[in-house]
């Protein structure tokens, strides 16, 4: 099930303190029955700094964690560190600590990728998303959220 409707951009804009081409929600409903099996990116950005909650379904369970990555242009970042239920993202759960990895974040014709193509092209599927303020606030509000904004590049 494709996302067939713009964000309403009152529920997707980022506070004045987060923002950047890669905050907000981003969500993939490719083959998914209901909403609540798409996958999802929430990235809030703090300059080159982008901090976020990932999650996705496979074999009827839901895997989700946490990002670092880092901004190197307006359309390209790497993320640097993952947390979470075990599964294809990380072998580290949160209380753990953080996994290191090097693995990209695109924008390409104003989609989210997380994947590279063998040839290089950009694979954007994750669409943008509405969010509720509440729900940003929520996540902005959490220790790690407001460490890993704050921590040095």
């Amino acid at each position: 099930m494709a996302v067939t409707s713009a964000p309403s951009a009152a529920l997707n804009a980022p506070p004045a303190s987060a923002s950047g081409p890669f905050a907000g929600a981003w969500s993939s409903c490719d083959g998914a029955t209901s909403p609540a099996e798409c996958s999802r990116y929430l990235l809030i950005q703090r300059g080159e700094r982008i901090c976020g909650t990932w999650s996705y379904l496979a074999s009827g369970q839901t895997f989700e964690g946490r990002l670092v990555a880092h901004a190197t242009s307006e359309t390209k970042a790497r993320r640097t560190q993952v947390c979470g239920r075990p599964g294809s993202e990380t072998d580290t759960e949160c209380a753990d600590g953080w996994q290191n990895v090097d693995a990209p974040l695109r924008l390409c014709d104003g989609k989210l990728s997380d994947l590279a193509a063998t040839d290089g092209a950009c694979l954007g599927v994750y669409q943008a998303a509405p969010v509720l303020p509440a729900e940003r606030a929520a996540l902005e509000a959490q220790p790690w959220m407001a460490a890993c904004l704050a921590a040095p590049l």
